[in-house]
């Protein structure tokens, strides 16, 4: 079992990659980024339902991250 708090995308991106390499862990909670008011990262891991799916881009997927100065323009 792998589990989060209260981690970004970022975060979780890492988490799901290191689950999904590992075939002893058969559960994870990666719920976190689902909990946050914005989004404010592009890639990364994506939701789909239960099922979490990674990008086809190097290291963890993330092509962009906004500052919350960016968001409010």
């Amino acid at each position: 079992m792998v589990g989060s708090m209260i981690e970004t995308k970022i975060g979780i991106s890492a988490a799901a990659h290191f689950a999904a390499s590992k075939k002893n862990i058969t559960r994870y909670d990666f719920d976190a980024p689902l909990m946050l008011k914005e989004e404010w990262v592009v890639g990364g891991i994506e939701y789909t339902g239960r099922m979490i799916s990674f990008f086809d881009r190097p290291g963890l997927g993330i092509s962009q991250v906004h500052t919350r100065k960016e968001q409010t323009q």
